[in-house]
């Protein structure tokens, strides 16, 4: 596309007229005509503050696909953001892996991908600022006005991301955090509107079910991604019900019977256990495995159950031994092979998953234990594992 049409383009996906973008720039209607219709051209100097006007990079403006470039520094940017997030104190981390993202933000601006992370961070970090939740620290009890701006920040770019970006994914992962916001800021009704903008599984009319039978299997190819779609509607559904198992678990270790806890935890494990006898599985159970033992290890501890929570974090251990072991025998392969087989994400999750990586997430889980039970019984737990 030209660049009068790209202007064109993205004057009408803001949802503006000429006249307005001439108003925003302190020109004339005439002269944006004249760019769109490709009579004219913007001087070099109105170049910047007309991609500012219409909220998209300059690449963009001129047709350059900037798209690849900006995901895989997104990817690297979350990587850093959740490395502080999981490091030393929980309330600290979350905070300093919000100021990161902000900062983060304001040096790439038109990065959706980055915006998305800093308002999940804020999500996260909203449930050490809600007095009501059970991980409540005080943070920001002095300077609310401090909290009240971070949130604010979160929503403006939020509705950047579902406005402007032509990523639906991104879009669905701000209204998910941006309802965690709401629910932790008591802003009901607006969190109701975000839930209801997200896909539900309730319909069961899901593009997962049609994608196979689009896929044309007259050739060896065609064979190969239908074999391919089957494997990735199943990463999908199975990251779904895992994440439901964890959620479940965590509130149930605040509010619910011990014996309960373990009926679900247990439950929830041995479900994942179906799943990991499919070896393509197994990257998208590990991270809900984990996170399923240790809200059950805490509900045994917060009970004064050590024994059994220390029986269950070798449990985990185990489970953890195992799929280092498996993960280095697949990342000993060619990453392309493993790519085709294992599908590009958990790809790269197993290339992750190294011992020094797990070492940090154990020493992190082992704070957070810390942090929810008593003194006396973590010492014993500590002394015990």
């Amino acid at each position: 596309m030209s660049l009068g049409s790209n202007i064109k383009k993205y004057r009408r996906d803001l949802g503006i007229t000429q006249e307005e973008l001439a108003g925003m720039l302190c020109i004339t209607s005439q002269a944006v005509s004249k760019w769109e219709s490709g009579t004219g051209l913007p001087d070099i100097t109105q170049v910047v503050p007309l991609a500012q006007a219409l909220n998209v990079s300059t690449d963009a403006l001129f047709g350059f696909n900037n798209n690849s470039y900006d995901s895989k520094l997104a990817a690297e940017v979350r990587v850093k953001a959740n490395t502080l997030r999981d490091s030393g104190e929980q309330s600290q981390g979350a905070l300093n892996a919000v100021e990161y993202l902000d900062s983060q933000c304001e040096e790439n601006i038109f990065n959706y991908g980055i915006m998305t992370i800093y308002v999940q961070a804020v999500a996260h970090l909203s449930r050490y600022v809600n007095p009501h939740n059970s991980y409540y620290s005080e943070l920001f009890k002095d300077d609310s006005r401090q909290w009240d701006k971070i949130v604010r920040t979160a929503e403006n770019r939020a509705m950047q991301v579902i406005r402007y970006s032509d990523n639906k994914k991104l879009a669905d992962e701000c209204h998910y955090a941006l309802a965690w916001i709401c629910w932790h800021t008591s802003e009901w009704e607006k969190g109701r509107q975000h839930i209801e903008a997200l896909p539900s599984i309730s319909s069961n009319m899901l593009q997962e079910t049609l994608l196979p039978y689009y896929i044309d299997i007259s050739s060896e190819e065609g064979k190969e991604n239908w074999k391919a779609q089957n494997r990735d509607n199943y990463q999908n559904f199975i990251r779904a019900l895992n994440k439901q198992i964890v959620y479940s678990a965590e509130s149930m270790m605040w509010v619910s019977q011990l014996d309960e806890v373990e009926e679900n935890c247990n439950w929830g494990i041995s479900i994942m256990d179906s799943f990991c006898r499919n070896e393509k599985m197994r990257a998208y159970c590990q991270g809900f495995y984990r996170e399923t033992y240790k809200f059950l290890i805490a509900a045994y501890l917060r009970n004064g159950e050590v024994q059994k929570a220390a029986d269950n974090w070798k449990k985990m251990n185990a489970k953890i031994e195992e799929y280092l072991a498996f993960c280095d025998k697949v990342n000993a392969g060619d990453p392309e092979e493993v790519k085709r087989i294992y599908g590009p994400i958990a790809a790269e999750n197993m290339s992750h998953y190294t011992r020094e990586w797990i070492d940090e997430k154990l020493k992190f889980m082992l704070g957070q234990l810390r942090d929810w039970s008593s003194k006396e019984a973590f010492l014993e737990f500590e002394k015990t594992v």
